[in-house]
């Protein structure tokens, strides 16, 4: 599996989180509308390439397009309670999407069907493989929700935006690290080394 890619598909994610904090609640849905159009794009360009749509950039279409619209339509109140606690809300319906998808047809399958022989798809052993990466994606994608909520919590109370001591930590440090771990676990359950160049969930 390209593992590259799959952190690509959470780009849009990494965008709305940055750009929200930066530019605040006046402009969170310029923060949204940016991921938005991100998401679409990535969609769309997959779907010339003849790969089709992916999961991942779907839902940041659906999810970023609708946050942009309650952002447009809402008060400041509302645009607030966005910058505070967007990122941790999309983060728990990305963890909730990957979850339900490892139940389903696990998501990470459609990353690693890029890389991986066709005749090897309905494996019983892929299949196995990338629920098992699926879950771990959306255990550690979960726990980026936890801290992006204590993040919001804590900005809220906060007489500047982003100024409590828990900014960075709790935004961007256990974040990538968490990806990090992601990636990883990907890599040692596909038996692939861990390193994000290398491709293909191997089933055998």
């Amino acid at each position: 599996m390209d593992a590259k890619s799959m952190i690509l598909g959470l780009a849009p994610w990494f965008v709305f989180s940055f750009a929200a904090e930066r530019l605040g609640a006046d402009h969170v849905t310029i923060a949204a509308l940016a991921a938005c159009a991100l998401a679409f794009a990535m969609t769309a360009y997959s779907a010339l390439q003849g790969r089709g749509w992916k999961v991942l950039d779907v839902s940041g279409v659906v999810l970023f397009g609708l946050i942009a619209v309650v952002g447009l339509i809402g008060s400041h109140q509302v645009d607030e309670v966005l910058v505070y606690f967007g990122r941790g809300g999309s983060a728990f319906i990305l963890a909730a999407i990957m979850a339900v998808s490892a139940f389903t047809i696990p998501f990470t399958e459609q990353y690693a069907r890029e890389s991986v022989d066709p005749a090897l798809w309905h494996s019983p052993i892929f299949r196995a493989k990338n629920r098992q990466i699926s879950l771990v994606w959306a255990g550690a994608v979960t726990a980026m929700g936890v801290c992006h909520v204590i993040a919001g919590l804590l900005a809220a109370g906060a007489d500047v935006a982003g100024a409590h001591p828990g900014n960075i930590l709790l935004n961007w440090v256990i974040p990538v690290a968490l990806i990090v771990f992601a990636v990883k676990r990907t890599h040692a359950i596909s038996g692939s080394p861990a390193r994000p160049s290398v491709s293909a969930t191997d089933p055998r």
